[in-house]
């Protein structure tokens, strides 16, 4: 359970049960501009090692601060993951409180592995970390993107219209062990 709740905020990544936007087709290249905020349901899947865990994610985020609640399939809140100017805040369902300075740091203490959420914030929108080194192959028979940034690799496997823009709703970013794997169900108005 501890795996879950701590994984699952750490990817913030989805899949839900709503509607989406017709698919896009990929873009040829990354998105030149990131998202500053962004609003997205889904399902997150990760696997460590031996252990895996899959839930529902609801991810707010804004420069200044991001909101993950993370739901079991049937709709019970497992945990949630406040990030702001004062550190990170996970509260699980049980009502215990663990706190760090970033999501690194947290993953890095219960898990023992540390988990990039704020580069996560770039590459879920599909954009590089702007002035970090990174390369970029697309595959025109599959239309899939892979980007190379940070020692991660995130693979953008498809691609939809949401705000205007053409945004990965299917993406499996992988690295120190990690690999994680998020579906967008729908991407919603930030607020």
């Amino acid at each position: 359970m501890r795996f879950l709740v701590v994984c699952g905020c750490a990817v913030l990544l989805g899949l839900s049960g709503c509607a989406t936007a017709p698919v896009a087709q990929a873009p040829a290249h990354l998105n030149a501009h990131p998202v500053s905020a962004f609003e997205l349901d889904g399902r997150i899947a990760l696997r460590y090692g031996r252990e895996s865990s899959l839930a529902n994610i609801h991810w707010q985020h804004t420069p200044a601060r991001d909101t993950l609640a993370l739901s079991t399939p049937l709709g019970q809140t497992v945990a949630v993951l406040i990030r702001d100017s004062t550190g990170v805040t996970l509260t699980d369902s049980g009502g215990h409180i663990h706190t760090a300075s970033s999501l690194e740091d947290l993953t890095g203490q219960l898990l023992g592995w540390r988990l990039p959420l704020q580069d996560l914030t770039y590459w879920v929108a599909g954009s590089a970390i702007p002035q970090l080194p990174y390369r970029v192959n697309t595959d025109s028979a599959t239309g899939m993107i892979e980007l190379a940034q940070s020692d991660w690799l995130v693979t953008y496997k498809r691609w939809t219209m949401a705000e205007g823009k053409e945004l990965p709703d299917n993406l499996v970013v992988s690295g120190a062990g990690v690999t994680v794997h998020l579906i967008v169900g729908e991407w919603l108005q930030a607020r």
